[in-house]
């Protein structure tokens, strides 16, 4: 036969071939990349390797050949992309190079901590010393009133007025804060 020897016959036969193969094709390739996406253009790849540089006459089975050419691509290609996610960290959004954030963070942060110390050196000797216990040394409000020989409903009062201010004047310090940052013009 004159046309078997013909390579661009042969070319398009096994194109044609794979090409009603192609749903189970992308079927295999799909359950090992896992994406569809993925799937379709690790078989695309097998497509354009054919038109090419078609298989060999020797090959019993092309087929089978070409089912094993999209097995070995779509396994190289998830390995690669392990290996690549491996090297590269994701980036955390907003980009800040720094823990700690941006500078107008640091100094709002700052600022805060200082109008909150301010509020707590403000405070009665011994309600400094059970919202410092409470909240600093995670001592329960029962054994502040044991050790201090009052009520607990008199220790609970007295932190409750207590952090009330401290969220006052955080709250205060931050809208001080909105107020006079300057507007950010795009």
């Amino acid at each position: 036969m004159i046309a078997d020897s013909n390579p661009q016959s042969t070319c398009n036969e096994q194109l044609q071939s794979a090409l009603e193969a192609y749903p189970k094709l992308l079927s295999i390739a799909r359950r090992i990349t896992g994406c569809p996406v993925i799937a379709e253009d690790v078989v695309q790849d097998v497509l354009l390797q054919l038109v090419s540089k078609p298989l060999n006459h020797d090959i019993a089975a092309p087929i089978s050949y070409v089912i094993r050419m999209v097995r070995n691509l779509a396994t190289d290609h998830m390995r690669r992309l392990r290996y690549e996610r491996g090297l590269f960290m994701e980036e955390d959004v907003g980009g800040n190079a720094t823990a700690y954030g941006s500078p107008e963070e640091r100094l709002r942060e700052a600022e805060a901590y200082r109008a909150f110390c301010c509020v707590v050196e403000a405070m009665p000797t011994r309600t400094r010393k059970f919202y410092e216990d409470h909240y600093f040394a995670d001592v329960p409000q029962k054994t502040i009133a044991r050790e201090a020989g009052v009520s607990c409903a008199l220790v609970c009062g007295l932190l409750r007025e207590a952090h009330t201010r401290c969220l006052a004047a955080l709250s205060a310090e931050a809208s001080q804060s909105r107020r006079y940052r300057p507007k950010q013009t795009s």
